[in-house]
Formats: C-alpha cells, sequence, structure tokens
C-alpha cells in the first residue's frame, strides 16, 4: 500500500471484506494480509485523508495506490449523541482536528480554538497559565443569563475544569453552531456547543508517541514604559504648578508652590536636593537620584514552560486502546504565579462477542496554582511610580537598609501618598497563595446490537473536582501584620453524574436510507462550599487555621441541580442527493416550578446535494460537491444569572440564614417566590451552501438568523416590599450575521505542498425588546434596535489650543413648532459636568466587531514542514480605561509616556491637555475620548519542524522523529498596541488592568516508536 504522493509505504490502512466482514490494517511497511470468502470479488480500502476505494481483487498480491481526498465528502465528524458523514450533515459544525490543536501552545485547550472556526468569537482574555478563554458562538444569546456554550466531552456535558483536559489527549473539537446540530442538547444548547473527542486506539501495531517542549514567554504587549523618576518628577511639577494657576495665584507663586511641594505630593524624596525640579520647571542640573524602584524587572521574568506527553495506543480485532500520560509547568512571566499540571488518562473498548461492546475513557488530573496575577498586580504595574523603592532606603547610612541577616527589608511604603502598605514583590515571599484542583472524569458504556442496524446503548459519566485553597498572609509584615496576618482555607467539591440510554436504527432500503435515534437521560450536579478564615497568628511561617486567635469570616453552602430529559432525532437519506432531519427534546429543569419545568426544543433540516443530479454530469470534472441546506429550530437556555453567581432556585422564596443577633439564630427573607420565570429560548435559522471544486478547494458560506426570546431581566419592585426587583421573562435579542470558510489545496506536488484556510465572520446584535423604553447599563444604553455593547457618552471635541484644557460638544436645544426639544446647533464646552446629563450624550459606537477570522497557511517540503496562523478582528470600539486612568493626574500614581506630549505654552498643537490637579480627576473622565477603533491582528502561530528521513530512523526502530520550533503569539498590529494595551479584551470592549496575553517560543521532539 502506497501513497500516490510520493511513493511512500502507509502504515495504518484499514483493508475490509464486506462479505464476511473481515479487516486488517497495514503494517509498518504498508504491507497486508488477508483472507477473504469465496464470493468476495473486491476490498474496500480507506485511510483518514484519503480516498475511499474499491479495489478488484487480481490474483494473491496487490500492489494498491492511495489517492489523496483533498476535499474530504466522506469524512465522519462527531455530532449530538453519535457520528455522521459531513457529506449528509444538514447542520453547520466545523471541526478542529489535533493536528491543528497542536500548534498552539495553551495550558486550556480553549485558547487553541481562535481563529480556527467560523463564527466562533474565541476572546483570550488572560495570559494567566490555564485561564480559560471566553468563547461566543455566532454572537451574544442572552443578556442577564450565561451566554458560553455548552462543552461536551467524549459525548456527554463537562463539569470539570477545562484546564484538566491535556490538549495532547484531543483527536478533535466540533464546534456546533445551528439548531439543527444542538437541538438534542435542549435547555443547555442556546449559545452552542463545544464537543471535545479524545483519542482512541488507531493501529494494530501497538503505537508509541512522546512529546516534550521547552520555551520561555514574554507579554504580547509589553505595557506602557515607566516613567523615570526625571520624568515623573517634571510633570508632576507641571500639575502642580498648573494647578495653582487655575486656583488664581500667579505664575511665579505657582512655581515656588510647585517646587517646594513637590516631594511631598509623593511622601518620600529620592534625590540629594530639596527641590529636584527648578522654578523653570526644569530638573535641578545639581539632583542626584538616591535610590528608585523597578517594579516591573523585579515582577516579571521571562520564564521556563515545560512539557511532557507521552501515549501508548493499539487495537486488535476485539479491542482498542490508549493510555497517556502528561506533565506541564507553565510559570509564565509573573514572578507571583505559576500552573502545574499532572493528568493521566485510560480509553479502553472491548467486542465482548458479536452482539456485546463495553468501554470505559476515565481522566485524572491534579492542577496546582501559585499565587494569582489579578488586576491589583497589572495596575500597580501601570501605576507605581519609580521613585517608590522596593526595598527601605536608609538615609543616614545613604544605601538600602538591611536586617541584621544582611538582607534588604522590603518597603511596604506607609509613606506613600499611593500604593501605601502594599509590595507586591515581598508578598511573594511572606504570603502564600497556591490552590489545587483535582478532576476525575469517567465516560462508561455498554451496546448491544440487537439485530442489524438496530442498536441499543447505555452510558454512564460522572465528572468530580475538589478545589482546595490555602491562603496565609504573614503576621509580621505587610497589611495584615495591623491585625497579626490572617489564615484562609476554602474547600469546593463538585460531582455529577449522566446516565442516558440511546436507541438507534439505521436502515437502508434501496435508494433510501433511515437514521432514527430515541433518548432518555438523567443528569445531577451536587456543589459544596466550605471555608473560613481567622486572625491573629502566634508567629511568623504559621499557616494554619487552628493557630489563630480571632474568626474572620466562614461560611458553608451546598446547591443541588437536576436535570430528565427525553430526546429523539430521525434522518433521512435518498439516493446521497437529498437530506432531511427533525429533532426533538424535552428537558424539565429543577431550577423552574412545576407549572414551568418542562421545556420544548427541537429543529429541522434539510439539504440538496445538487451535484449528484444527473444534470450535474457535465461539472464531474471540476466540481466535487455542491450543497444547499437549511435549517430552523428552537434551543434552550437554562443557566439563569445573578451577575456571575447561576440561580439555581429561581422559582423558589429563599431565606437567608446568619443574621443573627449575637447568639440568637436568625433568617431573613432574601428571594421572593418567582413560580412564572421559565426557560430563556433561542430560536435558529441556518442557510449555507457546501462547495468544493478541482479536488483542491472545500468551503462553505452560510447566514444565520438567532432570535433569543422570554430573556431574564429585573423588572422593579415597591419600595415597601422591600425588594428592588424581580426576575422576569421580558426581553429578546437578536444576532444576524453571514460566516465563510475556504480550504485550498494551493500546491501539491510530490514534494511540495500549500494548503491555506480563510474563515472569517460578521454579525449585528440588536435588542428587540425591553421591560422598559430604556435601561442604563454601565458604559452602555440598552434600547430596542440597538446593540448590547453600544457606547453610551459625551463626545470628546479635542484639546483647546489657547487654554490645553479639555473639550466636549455641548447640544443647544430649542423648541420646535410642535413643541418638540430639538437641538438647534453644537458648541464645544470646556466644562464636564454640563455634557455629563442623558441629553448631552449620543451612541458612541459599537464594541462588537464588524468582522474576525484567521488566515492558515500550511507548507510542506520533502520532510520539512512550515506554518503559520494570523487572527485579525476588525472594526469595534475600545474602552481603553487602563489608558483613560494613565492619562489623567492622580496623586502618587505614575502616569502614560504620552503626558510628556501633554500641551503646554509653548506645545499649542498637543493632543493631550495640559495636566492640572484641579483638572485632574476629570482627564480620565468617561467620554468618546479613550475610546477606540479596536482593529488589530496577531501572528497567532508559527512552526517549523523537520521530520527525519525514514531511511535514517528505521535503522534505529523509529517510525519518525520530528524537531520543531514554535512561536504563539509573536506580533500583534494595531493601535491599542501603541498605547501599550492588549487588543485582545472583554466582549463588552473595556479594558480592567486585566493580565496580558503572552507570546512564547518553544522548542520540542515529537517521537514515534
Amino acid at each position: 500500500m502506497v501513497s500516490s504522493e510520493d511513493g511512500l509505504p502507509m502504515t495504518g490502512v484499514a483493508i475490509m471484506d464486506k462479505q464476511s466482514s473481515n479487516g486488517v490494517m497495514t503494517d509498518m511497511d504498508g504491507k497486508f494480509s488477508i483472507q477473504v470468502s469465496p464470493r468476495t470479488k473486491s476490498l474496500n480500502v480507506s485511510y483518514l485523508g484519503y480516498k475511499a476505494v474499491d479495489v478488484q481483487i487480481k490474483g494473491t498480491t496487490m500492489k494498491i495506490t492511495m489517492e489523496p481526498d483533498l476535499v474530504a465528502l466522506d469524512e465522519v465528524m462527531v455530532v449530538a449523541y453519535g457520528t455522521g458523514k459531513k457529506s449528509s450533515f444538514t447542520g453547520s459544525a466545523t471541526v478542529v482536528k489535533s493536528d491543528a490543536l497542536e500548534k498552539i501552545k495553551a495550558s486550556n485547550v480553549t485558547q487553541a480554538l481562535q481563529g480556527q472556526s467560523a463564527g466562533v468569537q474565541v476572546l483570550n482574555t488572560s495570559g494567566e497559565p490555564g485561564s480559560d478563554a471566553t468563547i461566543m458562538i455566532r454572537g451574544i444569546g442572552s443578556m442577564n443569563a450565561s451566554s458560553s456554550p455548552l462543552y461536551v466531552v467524549d459525548g456527554t456535558a463537562y463539569d470539570g475544569y477545562l484546564n484538566a483536559i491535556n490538549p495532547a489527549d484531543i483527536e478533535s473539537m466540533t464546534v456546533l453552531k445551528d439548531a439543527s446540530a444542538t437541538a438534542l442538547y435542549g435547555s443547555r444548547a442556546a449559545n452552542g456547543v463545544v464537543m471535545i473527542t479524545t483519542k482512541k486506539g488507531a493501529s494494530e501495531k501497538g503505537q508509541l508517541n512522546f512529546r516534550s517542549s521547552w520555551g520561555w514567554s514574554s507579554l504580547a504587549v509589553d505595557l506602557p514604559r515607566t516613567l523615570t523618576p526625571d520624568e515623573f518628577a517634571v510633570l508632576t511639577w507641571q500639575a502642580l504648578s498648573n494647578g495653582y494657576m487655575d486656583n488664581g495665584y500667579s505664575q511665579s507663586d505657582a512655581a515656588n508652590y510647585a517646587s517646594s511641594y513637590l516631594v511631598g505630593q509623593w511622601g518620600c524624596n529620592p534625590y540629594n536636593v530639596d527641590m529636584p525640579v527648578g522654578l523653570d520647571g526644569k530638573m535641578n542640573p545639581d539632583a542626584q537620584l538616591l535610590y528608585s524602584g523597578d517594579w516591573r524587572d523585579a515582577l516579571m521574568k521571562s520564564r521556563l514552560r515545560q512539557e511532557y506527553n507521552i501515549d501508548f495506543s493499539g487495537k486488535s480485532k476485539k479491542a482498542d486502546y490508549y493510555l497517556s500520560a502528561g506533565y506541564l509547568n507553565d510559570k509564565g512571566v509573573f514572578t507571583v504565579s505559576e500552573f502545574e499540571r499532572f493528568t493521566v488518562r485510560a480509553n479502553v473498548n472491548y467486542e465482548v462477542n458479536k452482539w456485546l461492546k463495553v468501554g470505559l475513557n476515565a481522566n485524572l488530573a491534579h492542577g496546582l496554582k501559585e499565587g494569582s496575577s489579578n488586576d491589583q498586580v497589572v495596575w500597580m504595574l501601570r501605576s507605581m511610580p519609580s521613585v517608590y523603592p522596593i526595598y527601605e532606603w536608609d538615609a543616614q547610612a545613604g544605601d538600602y537598609a538591611r536586617d541584621s541577616d544582611g538582607n534588604l527589608i522590603y518597603d511596604y511604603g506607609d509613606y506613600r501618598t499611593s500604593w501605601s502598605g502594599s509590595n507586591f514583590v515581598a508578598d511573594n515571599v511572606y504570603n502564600k497563595y497556591p490552590y489545587t484542583t483535582d478532576n476525575a472524569s469517567a465516560r462508561t458504556y455498554f451496546e448491544i446490537n440487537f439485530l442489524p442496524g438496530l442498536k441499543w446503548r447505555t452510558n454512564f459519566n460522572f465528572d468530580y473536582y475538589l478545589y482546595g485553597y490555602d491562603g496565609y498572609t504573614n503576621s509580621e509584615y505587610g497589611f495584615a501584620a495591623g491585625y497579626g496576618g490572617e489564615a484562609y482555607k476554602q474547600n469546593d467539591k463538585n460531582f455529577s453524574w449522566t446516565a442516558n440510554h440511546l436507541l438507534t436504527y439505521d436502515k437502508t432500503i434501496g435508494d433510501h436510507s433511515f437514521n432514527i435515534l430515541l433518548g432518555q437521560e438523567a443528569y445531577y450536579r451536587q456543589f459544596k462550599s466550605l471555608q473560613a478564615a481567622k486572625r491573629g497568628l502566634p508567629f511568623f511561617g504559621i499557616t494554619e487555621i487552628g493557630a489563630a486567635s480571632e474568626m474572620s469570616s466562614m461560611n458553608s453552602y451546598t446547591d443541588n441541580y437536576r436535570l430528565l430529559s427525553w430526546f429523539s432525532r430521525a434522518e433521512y437519506d435518498y439516493n446521497d442527493r437529498y437530506y432531511l432531519s427533525a429533532s426533538f427534546r424535552t428537558d424539565g429543569s429543577s431550577r423552574f416550578s412545576p407549572e414551568s419545568r418542562w421545556g420544548k426544543f427541537w429543529s429541522v433540516g434539510a439539504s440538496w446535494r445538487v451535484s449528484n443530479e444527473a444534470f450535474m454530469e457535465s461539472t464531474k470534472g471540476w466540481l466535487d460537491n455542491l450543497k444547499l441546506k437549511a435549517s430552523y429550530g428552537a434551543v434552550g437556555n437554562d443557566n439563569l444569572m445573578s451577575g456571575n453567581t447561576s440561580i439555581y432556585y429561581a422559582y423558589q422564596g429563599l431565606y437567608a440564614t446568619g443574621m443573627n443577633n449575637y447568639n440568637d439564630a436568625g433568617v431573613m427573607i432574601s428571594r421572593l417566590a418567582n413560580p412564572t420565570l421559565k426557560w430563556e429560548t433561542n430560536l435558529q435559522t441556518n442557510v449555507g451552501v457546501d462547495f468544493a471544486l478541482f479536488n483542491r478547494i472545500n468551503g462553505s458560506f452560510e447566514w444565520f438568523n438567532r432570535k433569543s426570546k422570554d430573556l431574564l431581566f429585573y423588572t422593579p419592585k415597591a419600595p415597601s416590599t422591600g425588594f428592588g426587583s424581580i426576575e422576569r421573562n421580558i426581553g429578546d435579542v437578536k444576532n444576524t450575521g453571514v460566516e465563510f470558510n475556504l480550504d485550498i489545496a494551493a500546491i501539491n506536488s510530490k514534494d511540495f505542498k500549500w494548503n491555506l484556510n480563510l474563515n472569517g465572520s460578521h454579525y449585528k446584535n440588536r435588542i428587540t425588546k425591553l421591560p422598559q423604553d430604556e435601561i442604563n447599563s454601565g458604559y452602555f444604553k440598552w434600547r430596542e434596535g440597538e446593540s448590547r455593547y453600544n457606547f453610551w457618552g459625551a463626545e470628546y471635541a479635542g484639546v483647546n489650543p489657547e487654554t490645553g484644557n479639555d473639550q466636549y460638544w455641548y447640544n443647544v436645544y430649542e423648541t420646535d413648532e410642535n413643541g418638540n426639544k430639538v437641538v438647534k446647533e453644537r458648541i464645544k464646552t470646556e466644562d464636564y459636568n454640563a455634557v455629563n446629563s442623558e441629553d448631552q450624550k449620543k451612541y458612541l459606537g459599537d464594541a462588537i466587531p464588524k468582522f474576525f477570522g484567521g488566515i492558515t497557511n500550511n507548507f510542506s517540503w520533502k520532510g520539512i514542514d512550515f506554518s503559520f496562523m494570523i487572527y485579525y478582528s476588525l472594526g469595534g470600539k475600545l474602552y481603553d480605561s487602563d489608558y483613560a486612568s494613565a492619562m489623567s493626574y492622580r496623586t502618587g500614581y505614575s502616569m502614560h509616556p504620552d503626558m510628556l506630549e501633554a500641551w503646554t505654552p509653548e506645545n499649542t498643537d498637543a493632543k493631550f491637555p495640559r495636566i492640572s490637579t484641579v483638572y485632574g480627576s476629570y482627564m480620565g473622565s468617561y467620554t468618546s475620548k479613550f475610546l477606540f477603533n479596536n482593529s488589530f491582528a496577531r501572528l497567532r502561530n508559527v512552526t517549523l519542524g523537520y521530520t527525519l528521513p525514514r531511511e535514517w530512523t528505521k535503522k534505529l526502530q523509529i517510525n519518525s522523529l520530528r524537531l520543531y520550533v514554535q512561536g504563539d503569539n509573536l506580533a500583534t498590529w494595531g493601535n491599542a498596541a501603541r498605547r501599550g494595551t492588549d487588543p485582545e479584551q472583554s466582549i463588552d470592549g473595556i479594558t480592567a488592568n486585566r493580565f496580558p496575553t503572552t507570546k512564547s517560543i518553544s522548542f520540542g521532539l515529537q517521537l514515534n516508536l
């Protein structure tokens, strides 16, 4: 068995005698031996990525040449509760295979989906090792409930930590996007489904794979440069001087005040002179810096990331197995955090006899996170002035202070006018914030074949995780020293099980093929949390609660959630040309009252394989596939939220405990009964065309419309009730868009290959129904016909070149002949308070990008492979609140380097206003001033590899050995990067000092035995 591409032997090709159902696979040399029945005239030969063929038997020895199937129409894909052929699928889905996932070095597999699936918006909103990506499938499905997709691992909804899944164990990820694809998941499928399928044994010759990589990370977009002490001193002087003049003092008095009070503004003097800045606003030539603090260098290091994975796999006529183990240590870029993971997986399937098959797929994972680089750390790095040292300064000795052992003493800065009592470098030494996660997941089943085509399958699956946090804040140094330190413990336990029973029937009668599925499923989840904290530790280093003297907090609670479901699906195929499908599911959820507990979810879909019609016969030479498809259906969302917390008891009136009167226990009503509350429903329409040309181009174009109705909103209650609001199902929102995907085998010669993937998506989000005319929601105003994330605020009018102050557009109103209030004219004003009323504001732009997607190129030449992927996002607004904070004057806080270009009497054309203590609070106020177009592109991945020639490795009994170098997020283009802001932010388009995305370079090897 050889490949037509290079003439080399092919290992693992499946050969089957359909008469006897006897099958074998080719060995390492491409050879095979099979016994066939006397009636057998041909053999069916198949291999993933190659065209399946029926080969006529000619003698006892054959040479078979396999042709690549570049459009892969007969590819089998994972769908809800089973598998299906890509050619007959009526829904919308994208399959991302393991080879594409492996090219992204990610500690969490969700991060690897970015740019690889049309219609899927993946936002890596944190660069912290192990963190989840935010995934939005075809827009925003809710206003106040969850908009996250359902994750399904090996056929069952997954309740563990996503970072507990080793990406090396994943065979494919399938994103289900429309109702035809997701309806069988009913009440949890409104926001799409991400199906993760893990690997299993595939080769009759046992395989051993070993993969390892070593790499280093840094920030993908550097934080803004920290001002030098001299630069900070000059800017502080300008703010003081201008502020004093704004209060009516003369220029000379203002200069004297600024020079005299400068170091008082900081709370310290790092210079050798009392007035480091002269009356002219320039540095005193005699001023010499005694000390400073390079906080960024102390907290950010390029540290090692190392990963090792090994797996054993194989199969026989009766069984297949896959066993793996993995280790990851990702230290990230902040010295205060790291992520470590251990994983093992066993996937075993066994055919007991011709009618019974059983299987177990189990995964164990242990994760450790040390510390957390939260928004406080990032904010500190952006705003801590370099005049504040990391270590205490001994003014008398003229050197840094040391303890009796000669160690430098950390400076907690009680004198500082900002960040007083804080030292994150010291906290990393003295305090500990580790937390661990232990995950166990199992997928078990037995499958009975009653008759040809009739099959029963029972699955029992569970997910379990234990979260433990052991926080310790020391008793001698820092903010907790005043109360003797604190020990904090938390343990969360989550256990869920799913049991389902599936009856499927496959039947082909002539040109007619049928597939029918009937199923029942029960799901249960219990979450328990226990936490306690005590203060007053006897001495340094004691971390246990029992050692502390004063209870500061203690709490525990349990949540239970149940779901009972019945579902069915019917599929019909006529002559591989016309396909029909219909699905139905009814769910009963414990979140809702018995009167509204059951929801009904359904879909219908159809497709027409135009290319298989007789009248298309003339196109066979160039048109491999042309399929039109359409679907419509309803799916649900029962994951109602209150802020970031799920509502498990949506219909019940609840009481809060712990409302005690000293030693007398007390309770208080905390939630009104709400028996009418029900599901959010998502009505989805999908229309598309799939095509394949010249056995080289494979693509699809799709239009979709998602209408979410009965959305959860909070309606006001009379104050006399004691409650401000109650939830009601009274809102609608719509997402309409288009998407495309193109796979192109641009060059496919014997030695050189070039494959190209292009995908892109566009959608509009519109609110179609609200409980009132408008709702203010932070930076947004919700109105019917507007986007969920359309910014609302005053419009900035630039810097007044005469005064150097900020200006804003002010509406002057008049009353027309009909008595309506209309805008007469717009004028500029420097008064921010004048434009802060609703009638002075306007819609400023939508945070949702106009278009986003990915471009992937794969090249190979002989043993060399090279690939790169670019993720792009065009349009969409970003409110850069991090930049806004750094572009205003705040006592004791550093500023953005752009402030060095602020307005002065000598620089009247400046883009940035003059610095003043009087107007400092307005300089960073919310207007369109800090709202930017957030178009950007990112070089998501670059990989260069070399596979050693087979004739070299064969002598060492090695199937293949590949060495590679890989880079992730190596370059970012866009105006946000110039400001020191990572453009990849949350879906609402607002920065929040998040952990920046990292870039990395790694080296590795892949060994197959």
